[in-house]
């Protein structure tokens, strides 16, 4: 049997090209990533999940928790038994990966190889640059939460230094952008802002502005255009082109809602869904009776 199957299909939370055969049990109960919240129901998914994305299990990935998990959910108590031991040795996390994937005949010896090398190489760069290039990845791939779980670590992971100024601008405007999907807009406002204190680029003092629009704080964004001498008419421009926007951002703001609403059904908290669901069906029939009304 291939182990792949070449057809779409979303698990756990996160898209893939590919579905994954499992060979061992699957899961009932998934285990967490706790650095970016992804979940695994199986053996299978672990390996790939490493292939795709090595820097992630350079320090610290193997935790009491992961082992337990293997041992009750997928019955891998071999591979359970073996990293318990070099967790309790203090073995680098490249023997405890190397232990993974070659616990069960899922990867060639090749394919191992590869991710092997691959960690080596990572280990010649910072841990914190490995982190933010797969948040970005996350992001560009639709997963907001869980880049979002990693800009925030990344915002005091990375030294305070002058080499690193463009670094830290570009994340905490990253973790801006999470946060103004997810409609948090004073958080982003404060994001964005702290990014222009670190690089004061224009892409990130206008997603400040726009925060700050959205919020009807429009006194702030003329008090910043002030304090950073920049001209007056900056000010109409931006309004210009918010306005231009108005209707396509009450749009998005609506698709959010309800994906907000789609999220908390998932989580089981029905009431919750409900309660927006019935604002949002207020909101439209308002909308469409105002449309339609004869004038």
């Amino acid at each position: 049997m291939d182990k792949e199957i070449d057809i779409k299909r979303i698990k756990g939370g996160v898209k893939v090209g590919k579905v994954i055969v499992c060979e061992t049990k699957v899961a009932k109960k998934p285990f967490c990533f706790p650095l970016t919240g992804q979940k695994f129901y199986s053996y299978e998914e672990i390996c790939y999940y490493i292939c795709q994305y090595p820097g992630m299990f350079q320090v610290n990935f193997v935790t009491d928790e992961f082992i337990e998990w293997l041992q009750k959910e997928i019955h891998a108590f071999s591979l359970a038994e073996k990293l318990s031991y070099l967790k309790r040795e203090n073995v680098q996390s490249r023997a405890q990966v190397l232990t993974i994937l070659e616990a069960y005949p899922y990867l060639s010896l090749k394919e191992i190889k590869a991710v092997i090398e691959r960690l080596d190489l990572l280990k010649l760069k910072e841990v914190w640059l490995q982190k933010r290039y797969y948040a970005d990845a996350l992001y560009k791939a639709g997963q907001i939460e869980q880049a979002k779980k990693i800009y925030d670590h990344l915002v005091y992971e990375i030294p305070e230094q002058e080499e690193n100024k463009q670094w830290l601008a570009a994340v905490w405007h990253a973790r801006g952008s999470c946060l103004a999907k997810d409609m948090q807009y004073e958080e982003a406002a404060n994001s964005f802002k702290k990014a222009c204190e670190y690089a004061p680029y224009e892409k990130a003092r206008k997603s400040y502005w726009a925060a700050l629009y959205l919020l009807n704080r429009n006194d702030e964004i003329k008090e910043d255009i002030a304090r950073n001498n920049l001209p007056i008419e900056k000010y109409s421009e931006f309004l210009e082109e918010m306005e231009r926007k108005e209707e396509t951002l009450a749009g998005y703001k609506d698709v959010q809602k309800l994906e907000k609403a789609f999220c908390l059904k998932e989580k089981g908290l029905e009431k919750e869904y409900q309660k927006k669901m019935q604002n949002l069906s207020a909101k439209w029939k308002q909308q469409y009776r105002e449309d339609t009304k004869i004038r």
